[in-house]
């Protein structure tokens, strides 16, 4: 009992070792992804979801009125060393014209407090005068009363630079996008040690397996992943020896890098789906290939592997927008509707009776419902002579019947 009682307790003061990463996408009158990480920090956690939770409600009663609006909230997460973790939520709102806001957090476990850039760098006089002098000479438009009393409460930390942001409000400067810096940590003398990533590369690809011409194929699709439910998906397709294609978000990659690897290994397969699931059709050339790209490096750092699947976000796309790559756009013609009907007997519903030889079926892995379904669609679909195989398979499938 005792020993018990002292593992509920450590469990209670450090939190479950698993992070996890938060998706909410909304595509009604308003187009709305948010993605944060949840870090089993209690506190931190608290702070991220409040924040989260006002920009969220803010957006929806502010620009109610307005033609598809759209916010995406993105994030960046950095462990500084084993004890302090950053964190940095990017707003984009878009309603007429781009506004772009910045929150972050530096949290120090061990210490249980929130630290301040008083707390990172040891000569903070002198990184003032650098910081302000560096600001009017990359904004030569900024208002200089503003930065008497200027705080440093925004900031990012990589392996390279430290990052100081400031929103609109923070300076006068004349549009509505991020004022950021960045600062080499070589310039700098740190009062906090910095780990580096030095992972090693990991090189794997798609299975080669015979499918036969004459098959009943089906591919089944997951969007908007990895997510704490996606070890668990690629359980029962492992049990079931079926395979899947995971469309995923970029930004997620690196929390889940070891749920790709296993996505390999069972021979599924992996597309891009952007890196922050912004609304593409509203990007230029060059805000669309970074989003792509992006996403490509992540998954191509965490598996060696290299999509050439691309799932447009919100399934909305141009021919424009398909000449800006070189990937393959890949729809569906069987939605399970899963993020709409929440419920596990609806989706079967949805999905059974629409499947035909070919067909492309669209589900969504960071929904528990899309798991709570799949064993049973997978089973009924196998009974009706079904072999499931990935999109690339079924492309393949459809080359060979033509010819």
């Amino acid at each position: 009992m005792r020993r018990c009682l002292i593992i509920l307790v450590f469990i209670f003061l450090t939190g479950c070792s698993d992070k996890a990463i938060e998706t909410v996408i909304e595509n009604d009158k308003q187009k709305i992804t948010i993605s944060y990480p949840v870090t089993n920090i209690n506190v931190l956690d608290d702070a991220i979801t409040s924040y989260i939770n006002k920009v969220h409600t803010d957006f929806k009663e502010k620009y109610k009125y307005f033609d598809k609006p759209e916010l995406n909230i993105s994030y960046t997460y950095k462990e500084l060393n084993e004890d302090v973790v950053n964190v940095s939520l990017n707003a984009e709102i878009i309603a007429g014209k781009q506004i772009d806001k910045i929150k972050t957090f530096t949290y120090n476990k061990k210490a249980k407090k929130f630290l301040t850039m008083e707390d990172i760098v040891e000569d903070i006089v002198g990184f003032d005068y650098e910081l302000k002098k560096q600001l009017t000479k990359k904004y030569q438009n900024v208002s200089i009363d503003y930065l008497e009393e200027l705080s440093y409460d925004f900031f990012t930390i990589d392996d390279e630079n430290l990052t100081v942001y400031f929103n609109q409000g923070e300076i006068r400067y004349d549009n509505d996008n991020l004022v950021c810096l960045d600062v080499p940590l070589s310039s700098l003398n740190l009062l906090i040690d910095i780990d580096k990533n030095n992972g090693k590369d990991i090189y794997l690809n798609l299975k080669k397996r015979n499918i036969n011409e004459s098959s009943k194929v089906v591919a089944l699709t997951f969007d908007d992943g990895p997510s704490k439910y996606t070890d668990e998906i690629l359980d029962i397709l492992d049990k079931e020896k079926a395979v899947a294609t995971f469309f995923v978000i970029g930004n997620k990659v690196q929390f889940y890098n070891k749920t790709l690897v296993k996505m390999l290994k069972g021979g599924n397969e992996i597309g891009n789906h952007s890196y922050t699931h912004k609304w593409l059709n509203r990007l230029s050339q060059e805000e669309f290939e970074e989003e792509v790209q992006k996403t490509q490096d992540e998954i191509k750092k965490a598996t060696g592997f290299l999509p050439k699947l691309f799932r447009p976000t919100y399934g909305g796309y141009s021919d424009k927008l398909k000449s800006y790559t070189g990937l393959t756009f890949i729809l569906w013609d069987v939605d399970s509707l899963d993020w709409k009907v929440k419920d596990k007997n609806k989706i079967i519903e949805n999905v059974i009776p629409n499947v035909k030889n070919g067909s492309i079926v669209l589900m969504h892995d960071n929904h528990i419902y899309s798991l709570q379904a799949l064993d049973e669609i997978i089973k009924i679909l196998k009974k009706e002579g079904y072999e499931f195989v990935t999109v690339s398979e079924l492309l393949e499938l459809k080359e060979m019947r033509e010819d």
